[in-house]
């Protein structure tokens, strides 16, 4: 039985134990300061309240509270925080029994104190003496049943609130008086324990000392289990006028959306993006209700024709249930769908798609695949059919049009991928001089490979023939190796018109030698001379600039000294910098193009580094959060270079640009024009 006194609620304001009870302060993390970061009490109440009732503390911090010490009854560390920080709020049920008239302690995590100015105080004429649905002793109701309260002084209750929160207000009760409360069990409802409350915007509220069971909707049975995105679902049972949504993999209904629903049945669509698994009814009180379980249809008797299919010409699958489908990808190619039906798929073969499987992706996540053959080219003749290196050569054939490059035999394969003339039927194209041996490789756009075993025989060139460069480009001045054939016949080498003077060993193969210092950034023709003056164009070559270490350049944020290297780069300035334009190497004198010249900033470590101008607008942050590069760039857009050149200026500094960051050691910085 619980009771209380229906006296007027009393906001009792309270603060820290003062220097009267100063032993009770004995935690540092109290503080007198309500609205600071401390713990705080500012007031409590309903008081007087119920016994068996709820008890609210409002202050700063107080979702930190750990106990709550009534006079009399032992220690509640069983605390709700309904609000917590600077306006929190805190509550505790009141013992039914055992608990006194006092001063209320609450317990910080530090063991202080904080105990109340004004005595807790009970009522205790209200209460509860049996409750039951329908006859007395059952404490067990559906929905809509009719719950009935017996006690006294219940005249003082304007509301039910069931587990969860689903109040039934006065104006809703079947009958009311004195000794009794009869209401329907709402929709919301959940088996638990009820309160009685005022509805005061500080409520008084008791709470029943046994639970009322409220029964749940029952399932039957689910149908059909096979199910089609969009076909109609249907479960049976009882109770399923409780039911606010359905949950499915991948996707839920929210009651809405049902086609139908009775106590008996309930109807809906299935989502396109459910998928297979387990199938539960949500009651409105948020009670999860195994249904059963489905398994989603995906298309199925596939067949893909024209079989073989040419890279670039429609392909049509057929099936059953195929539109479901949402997506479409080939091997090695990403595809668009053209047009779909139930029964019919449309859809263009990517020019870099390869053969194998077709994969047919549906909403919901699963994937069906169909299998499929491409055209591949065939040659049926070379003219001529023999030839000496270094002459054309017409292939003929049929889908020549899929082929990206040809490469030819010799001591290193010998690929081409530039051609006189290609279309369906025919490609022309020079023999390498390098090249030697009997047929030829048809390198697709698809990346795969026709291998062309006979049809041409390749005899070796005597003219003298590149088969590789290596590196493929070089700064001036350093050192290249040129690998290739008849190099006895080689008087002299000219890279555009720069004459190389400088070897390190010639053989017959094989040349060693220094790109002359003074070949200016560029591509060049790469050519030989012969012992009679002729020339032979045997390639190409491409001198690249060199890197310039500025690394002298930057300086400390005061521009007092030159920053020492390898550097822990920062935020602060123990390890940022600023790059001048003032000092040795000039920066105003590189030759700085947009787009290719770039900064590369040598490092250890994962971090970032943050560029900016002078005026410390932030130009581009870079970075290397896996520690796997050996260094990071900086492509150089046309304002760094105004900035980095001088042709822009913050008018005292002579920076080109500021670095900052974190995380990185670097070892160098230098600029690559």
């Amino acid at each position: 039985m619980k009771k209380f006194i229906n006296n007027i609620f009393v906001l009792l304001m309270t603060v820290l134990v003062g220097l009267s009870l100063t032993a009770c302060n004995e935690g540092d993390d109290l503080n007198t300061d309500q609205y600071g970061n401390e713990i705080a009490l500012n007031s409590f109440g309903p008081c007087p309240v119920l016994r068996g009732g709820t008890l609210y503390f409002y202050g700063s911090n107080l979702d930190q509270i750990t106990e709550v010490n009534l006079p009399g009854a032992d220690p509640i560390t069983s605390i709700e925080v309904v609000a917590s920080g600077a306006h929190s709020k805190i509550s505790i049920q009141v013992p039914a029994e055992k608990c006194d008239t006092g001063l209320v302690t609450l317990v910080t995590p530090k063991g202080g104190k904080i105990m109340t100015i004004t005595p807790i105080t009970y009522r205790e004429d209200i209460e509860i003496s049996k409750f039951y649905v329908g006859t007395e002793g059952t404490l067990t109701g559906n929905v809509g049943d009719v719950l009935t309260v017996k006690g006294d002084y219940l005249n003082l209750i304007h509301g039910i609130v069931f587990a969860e929160n689903d109040t039934v207000k006065e104006e809703n009760f079947v009958a009311h008086d004195r000794y009794t409360i009869q209401v329907a069990i709402p929709e919301g409802a959940r088996t638990g324990k009820f309160t009685l409350t005022d509805a005061a915007e500080t409520p008084t509220e008791i709470q029943s000392e046994e639970v009322l069971v409220v029964n749940l909707p029952t399932v039957k049975g689910i149908s059909p289990e096979t199910v089609k995105a969009g076909q109609t679902i249907t479960v049976s049972g009882a109770g399923l006028t409780q039911i606010a949504g359905v949950k499915l993999v991948g996707a839920t209904v929210d009651s809405s959306l049902f086609i139908s629903k009775s106590a008996q049945s309930l109807t809906f669509a299935l989502p396109d993006k459910a998928g297979d698994g387990e199938v539960s009814l949500v009651t409105k009180s948020g009670i999860s209700i195994p249904a059963g379980s489905i398994t989603t249809v995906v298309p199925s008797n596939l067949s893909a024709t024209p079989s073989p299919v040419k890279n670039g010409a429609k392909i049509n699958i057929a099936g059953k249930d195929l539109d479901l489908v949402t997506g479409i990808a080939f091997p090695n190619a990403e595809g668009q769908l053209g047009s779909v039906s139930a029964t019919k798929v449309v859809a263009v073969v990517p020019e870099a798609a390869q053969g194998g499987d077709i994969t047919l992706s549906l909403a919901n996540g699963k994937t069906v695949t169909v299998a499929y053959k491409l055209v591949k080219p065939t040659v049926t003749g070379c003219n001529p059919a023999s030839l000496i290196a270094g002459n054309k050569v017409i292939i003929k054939g049929k889908d020549l049009d899929l082929v990206a490059s040809v490469t030819f035999p010799g001591e290193t394969p010998q690929k081409v991928s530039e051609f006189i003339a290609n279309n369906a039927t025919a490609i022309a194209l020079t023999v390498p001089a390098a090249s030697s041996g009997t047929g030829f490789t048809l390198n697709l756009k698809n990346g795969e490979t026709v291998e062309i075993a006979s049809g041409l025989t390749i005899q070796a060139a005597t003219d003298p023939s590149v088969s590789a460069i290596n590196p493929a480009s070089a700064t001036a001045g350093s050192t290249i190796t040129i690998m290739g054939k008849n190099f006895d016949r080689v008087e002299n080498i000219y890279i555009g018109s720069y004459k190389v003077t400088k070897y390190g060993s010639r053989t017959s193969t094989t040349f060693t030698c220094q790109v002359p210092a003074t070949a200016e950034t560029g591509s060049y023709k790469l050519s030989f001379e012969g012992f009679d003056d002729t020339r032979y164009e045997v390639g190409t070559f491409e001198v690249v600039p060199a890197e310039v270490d500025i690394t002298a350049c930057c300086f400390s944020e005061d521009r007092s000294k030159v920053m020492s290297f390898p550097l822990n780069i920062t935020w602060d300035d123990s390890g940022r910098f600023r790059v001048q334009n003032n000092v040795t190497p000039s920066l105003k004198d590189l030759k700085l193009a947009a787009g290719t010249s770039k900064i590369i900033f040598y490092k250890t470590g994962t971090g970032q580094i943050q560029f900016n101008d002078p005026n410390w607008a932030s130009l581009i942050t870079v970075a290397d959060w896996n520690g796997d590069k050996a260094a990071l760039e900086v492509v150089l857009t046309q304002d760094m270079i105004d900035w980095i050149t001088g042709a822009k200026s913050d008018g005292w500094s002579n920076t080109s640009f500021i670095v900052q960051g974190d995380g990185l050691r670097l070892m160098k910085v230098t600029i690559l024009p």
